[in-house]
């Protein structure tokens, strides 16, 4: 018992809020991503004497508490929206202690070598489907150590989630048998080598100094548009003029893109031949195309049609618009999940004030050709919530993206760790396909990302800025770009037959 004076279940409550509270501080925005290397440590004390009936009950609070601690700021814009995530999101946690007990039990300590690929199997079913929400990865308490995640490049985030639960493992085997200093001694260096090793592949891969290579120069307008009145139709003026004045700063830096952020128009520009020539007008001062969030539209005969979270590419002297439309909408807030199939459920959630709103959903990847000084760039463009889905983002650079952009809206969370998360997220995708990023906030935080997952720079929260950029355009193709997911397959091959062995035995 950690603390004898204590109840078993007062103990085991005690485990539950330090597992929640370190993993919780080991995301951004805190620098504290080394206390992701034990967190885990609590969770197995807890499960590790544990009944799989019991291990439902504890799984699940556990979950519940380091959901909360990650995730509070969703209630900032919806108290039922964090009630909903808080209800499903600690399943995956239940699932993880039910099957960890079962398999504890078919293969004693030995199962301990089936963990990560447990853990890693679980994180990844959490990506997958319409409900999918991957935002808390083990891999993201990393962001902020370059050196030790890039052979992301192969694994994708997977393999640097492994990573951590390895060493949570090794540190968990070491205090459960508590060893001496002497005892514990191989295990410790096979720690240190565990460290040694993706510090070594980064050395060797992060460049010490730029090569020289094609590179584009990029601005971003953060116009800090406050999210609740840039939709009132008596503000759209006055919302294209902020973007005007600020985009118009512009015109000496010889930028090769303009980059405004998500649904930076705030009306449906295609229909509106008045902005959409204002646009192409701010365009022509500054010399260069605009990229801009927008809602957007098409019609499927003459009285039917469907709506979009789109990007639109304006070029000076080219009438035609480039778009893209959101492929992965955020469930229930721009579109409520299998309502054809459900269709009282959109009904439903508005009576309960939800906000949702009713996008559909794009059906295509899309690349961007930028027209620029003679040269035609290729370039991949995703809006918010997009670029948490490391594959989806992969899949775009396959098709030939020499450059990222994200363009998102987080300023419904204000300021608090949402987007902070939000930006660091970014990092990974940078490493995992060696692809500089631009990214462009409402209210922040905007920043330009390097190949290697390094912030060049960064806006503050809350401020009306530009920020002018140099990024490299992308010069290699990465394994995780070229194939994808195959070591989360790997891990789900290895887990699933672990699993299935342990379920048989225990049937």
């Amino acid at each position: 018992m950690l603390l004898k004076e204590l109840s078993v279940g007062w103990n085991r409550f005690v485990l539950v809020l330090l597992f929640a509270i370190f993993l919780s501080l080991a995301f951004p925005p805190l620098q504290l991503g080394f206390f992701a290397y034990w967190a885990l440590v609590p969770l197995f004390f807890l499960l590790h004497d544990l009944r799989p009936g019991q291990a439902l009950k504890w799984g699940y609070l556990a979950g519940f508490f380091w959901n909360l601690g990650t995730l509070y700021w969703v209630g900032w814009v919806t108290v039922l929206g964090l009630i909903g995530m808080l209800l499903i999101l600690p399943l995956y946690l239940l699932v993880y202690s039910w099957l960890h007990v079962v398999l504890k039990e078919r293969y004693g300590n030995a199962f301990l070598f089936l963990v990560p690929f447990l853990w890693v199997a679980v994180e990844y079913t959490k990506s997958l489907g319409v409900l999918g929400f991957p935002w808390t990865l083990l891999a993201y308490t990393q962001t902020y150590y370059t050196n030790l995640i890039q052979y992301a490049d192969f694994t994708g985030p997977y393999g640097v989630s492994f990573w951590v639960v390895v060493i949570n493992v090794l540190i968990f085997y070491v205090l459960l048998k508590k060893m001496t200093l002497k005892q514990a001694l191989p295990y410790l260096i096979i720690i240190a080598l565990l460290f040694l090793a993706p510090f070594a592949y980064g050395k060797a891969v992060i460049p010490e100094e730029e090569k020289p290579g094609e590179s584009i120069r990029i601005g971003l307008v953060q116009g800090n548009i406050d999210p609740y009145l840039k939709w009132d139709e008596s503000f759209l003026g006055r919302n294209f003029d902020i973007y005007d004045s600020l985009t118009v700063t512009l015109a000496d830096d010889s930028v090769d893109l303009v980059v405004w952020p998500e649904t930076a128009t705030a009306c449906y520009l295609r229909a509106r031949p008045n902005y959409l020539s204002r646009v192409f007008e701010i365009a022509r001062k500054v010399r260069a195309p605009i990229l801009t969030g927008t809602p957007d539209y098409v019609y499927l005969n003459d009285t039917t049609y469907q709506t979009y979270n789109g990007l639109m590419l304006i070029q000076p002297g080219d009438n035609r618009l480039q778009t893209y439309w959101k492929m992965h909408l955020v469930p229930f807030g721009e579109r409520v999940p299998y309502e054809d199939s459900i269709p009282f459920l959109h009904d439903f959630l508005e009576k309960l004030n939800m906000g949702t709103g009713d996008f559909s959903e794009g059906k295509e990847y899309r690349i961007f050709l930028l027209r620029r000084k003679g040269r035609t760039i290729p370039f991949a463009g995703v809006i918010c919530y997009e670029s948490i889905f490391p594959d989806q983002v992969r899949r775009f650079i396959k098709l030939g993206g020499r450059f990222l952009v994200i363009v998102t809206n987080d300023g419904w969370y204000g300021n608090t760790s949402g987007p902070y998360q939000h930006n660091r997220i970014a990092v990974f995708r940078a490493v995992e396909n060696r692809v500089a990023i631009a990214r462009c906030a409402n209210t922040g935080i905007s920043s330009f990302i390097d190949p290697y997952g390094r912030m060049l720079q960064k806006s503050r929260f809350n401020e009306e800025t530009v920020l002018v950029g140099e990024i490299p355009l992308r010069q290699t193709t990465t394994f995780y770009t070229q194939h994808g997911d195959v070591f989360a397959f790997v891990v789900l091959g290895v887990g699933g037959l672990g699993v299935l062995g342990g379920l048989v035995k225990r049937g």
